[in-house]
C-alpha cells in the first residue's frame, strides 16, 4: 500500500516552506517541420545540427519531422522556458525557407503521399526496431502526435530534510515514496490539468483509427480515452507503491506488450539516471498539449500556475484509494471529451483548490500571482481556455487547418525579419552568447552561463568559457559522431 507521508504535516511544522521552490526543472517540446502550405515537410532533420545519436538537446522523434527539443534541467521553470526559445531559434534558423513550426498538437491534414513517406522515411536507424513497433501497433497518424512534457524534481536539501523530520530510515525508499505520492496527485488532478491546458478540439485526419473525427469539437482529443494512452490491459496504475508500478512495467516489457518503458503512455513517467537504477531522480510529466497563442508553446503564467500546483500536491496528505483515483481518470477522460466552451461538472472542486492554493501562494509573497490570476480566469470563464479559444478563432477542422498555417507563416516571417533581435534576446549580447550557440548545435551540454562565464560539458569533459572559443577545438572527442 501507499506510505502516509504527512508531508503537509512535516512542512508546516518545520516551516519549510522556503524550501518548496527550489528544484531542477525542464521542458520538453515536441514539434513539426511543415510547408508554408501547412503539410508535412520531405526535408529531413539538418545534418548540422550535431548527431542525434548523443544530442542532449536537439532530437526527433517518431517522424523525420518530429523535432524534440529538450532543455538542461536549471532553477526556475521560467528559466527552462527560456532555454526552450534559444533551441527553438536554432531550430528554426536551421530550417529550409518554405518551412514553418506546425503550431498545434494534433497532426496537420495528411494526404496518402504524406503517409506513404511517414512509415518509409525513418533516420534513425539505432532505434529502427522500436520505431517498426510504435508504427505496426499504433500507425504514424496517432503516434505524430506532439505536446509539451515538464520535468520536475524537488531540491536534495528539502527532500533530506522531510527524511530528517520523518520516522523513516531509508532515505531511497522515502524519496521514492515522496515522488509516488506527487505523481498520484497529478493523475487524481489530471482532469484540471485537462481542463486548464487542453489545446486539441479537432482531428485533423481520418487516418487515424484510433483517434475519431467528432461532429463537435472537443477540449482535448490528445488527452483522451483517444490520444496518447495506451491500451486497456497494457496502462499501468499508481494506485499501490512506486515498487509495483515498476514491477508492473517490466511484467508487460517481459509479455511482450509493450516494447520498452518508453511505450509508456500515462499522465507521469518516473525518470532514473541509468535503466539499472531504482532510485527516481525527477518525474516526467505528459499531459499537456501544446498552447498555439504562446512562441514556446507554452507560457510563463501556464509555468508559473503549474509550479504552484506541484507544491499544492506534494504538500497534499489526502489519501487516494483505487477507487478514487479510477473514478478521476474517468473524470479526465470526460473533460476533455467536453465541449470547450463548457463549464466543468465539478467545477465546486475546481473553485476548492483555488482557494486551497491561494492560500498556500501567501508563503511566497507574489512569486504566484501571476498563475493564480491565470486559474481564476479559467476556471470562472471557460471561454478563456486554451481549445475555447482555438475554436473561436477556427471553428471547424478545414477552418483549423488554416488557421495553424497561417500562424506557424506568420512567426517564421517573424523570425526571419527580427533574427538579430531575437538571438540577443534569447542569447545575450556578450562575446560569450555564441559560445552558448555553438555548443548547443554541437551537442554540447550548456550547463550555466552569463556574461562573464560558460559552463560546458561533454560526456565527463568539463570547461569553463570566458571567452570566445571554437567548440570543436575545445571538444575534440565530438568529431567520433
Amino acid at each position: 500500500m501507499v506510505a502516509n507521508l504527512n508531508l503537509g504535516e512535516l512542512i508546516d511544522k518545520h516551516n519549510l516552506y522556503a524550501e518548496l521552490i527550489g528544484g531542477k526543472f525542464g521542458i520538453e517540446l515536441e514539434t513539426h517541420r511543415v510547408t508554408r502550405k501547412g503539410r508535412l515537410s520531405r526535408i529531413n532533420h539538418s545534418a548540422k545540427l550535431g548527431s542525434r545519436q548523443i544530442h542532449p538537446y536537439l532530437q526527433t522523434d517518431y517522424s523525420e519531422t518530429q523535432a524534440e527539443l529538450v532543455t538542461e534541467a536549471v532553477g526556475s521553470f521560467e528559466e527552462a522556458r527560456d532555454r526552450l526559445l534559444q533551441l527553438q531559434w536554432i531550430l528554426r534558423s536551421y530550417m529550409a525557407d518554405d518551412e514553418s513550426v506546425w503550431p498545434l498538437s494534433m497532426p496537420p491534414q495528411l494526404k496518402k503521399d504524406d503517409l506513404q513517406w511517414l512509415d518509409e522515411t525513418f533516420e534513425r536507424t539505432w532505434v529502427q526496431d522500436y520505431r517498426d513497433w510504435l508504427l505496426h501497433k499504433y500507425g504514424s497518424t496517432h503516434e505524430i502526435m506532439t505536446g509539451i512534457h515538464l520535468n520536475y524534481s524537488l531540491s536534495d536539501t528539502l527532500l533530506q530534510h522531510l527524511f530528517e523530520a520523518s520516522d523513516r530510515t531509508d532515505f531511497k525508499e522515502f524519496k521514492n515514496d515522496v515522488y509516488f505520492h506527487i505523481a498520484r496527485q497529478i493523475v487524481a488532478h489530471s482532469w484540471f490539468f485537462n481542463y486548464l491546458f487542453g489545446a486539441a478540439p479537432f482531428n485533423l485526419n481520418d487516418s487515424d483509427s484510433r483517434t475519431p473525427q467528432f461532429t463537435k469539437p472537443v477540449r482535448s482529443l490528445r488527452t483522451s480515452e483517444y490520444g496518447f494512452v495506451n491500451d486497456q490491459g497494457e496502462k499501468v496504475a499508481y494506485d499501490s507503491n512506486y515498487v509495483d508500478h515498476q514491477r508492473r512495467i517490466e511484467q508487460l516489457i517481459s509479455q511482450g506488450k509493450l516494447f520498452s518503458e518508453h511505450e509508456i503512455y500515462g499522465p507521469v513517467r518516473f525518470k532514473r539516471k541509468t535503466d539499472d537504477d531504482d532510485e527516481i531522480d525527477y518525474l516526467e510529466i505528459r499531459i499537456l498539449d501544446t498552447n498555439p497563442f504562446d512562441i514556446a508553446g507554452i507560457s510563463e503564467n501556464d509555468l508559473n500556475l503549474i509550479h504552484l500546483l506541484l507544491i499544492y500536491f506534494l504538500i497534499s496528505d489526502d489519501e487516494l484509494t483505487e477507487d478514487s483515483l479510477q473514478s478521476n481518470e474517468n473524470l479526465a477522460n470526460n473533460v476533455s471529451l467536453q465541449q470547450p466552451t463548457e463549464t466543468l461538472a465539478n467545477k465546486k472542486d475546481a473553485l476548492a483548490i483555488m482557494q486551497d492554493i491561494s492560500q498556500l501562494a501567501d508563503h511566497f509573497g507574489m512569486r504566484f500571482n501571476d498563475g493564480l490570476s491565470l486559474i481564476t480566469d479559467r476556471v470562472l470563464t471557460p471561454t478563456k481556455t486554451p481549445a475555447a479559444k482555438m475554436i473561436a478563432a477556427a471553428p471547424s477542422e478545414t477552418d483549423m487547418q488554416a488557421w495553424a498555417t497561417t500562424l506557424g507563416n506568420e512567426r517564421t516571417d517573424y523570425f526571419k525579419t527580427h533574427k538579430k533581435e531575437l538571438f540577443r534576446a534569447y542569447f545575450g549580447e556578450g562575446d560569450l552568447a555564441q559560445v552558448v550557440h555553438d555548443a548547443i548545435v554541437a551537442g554540447v551540454r550548456v550547463l550555466d552561463f552569463d556574461s562573464q562565464r560558460v559552463s560546458l560539458k561533454f560526456g565527463d569533459h568539463l570547461e569553463v568559457v570566458t571567452e570566445p572559443t571554437n567548440i570543436s577545438q575545445l571538444f575534440p572527442e565530438l568529431n567520433v559522431y
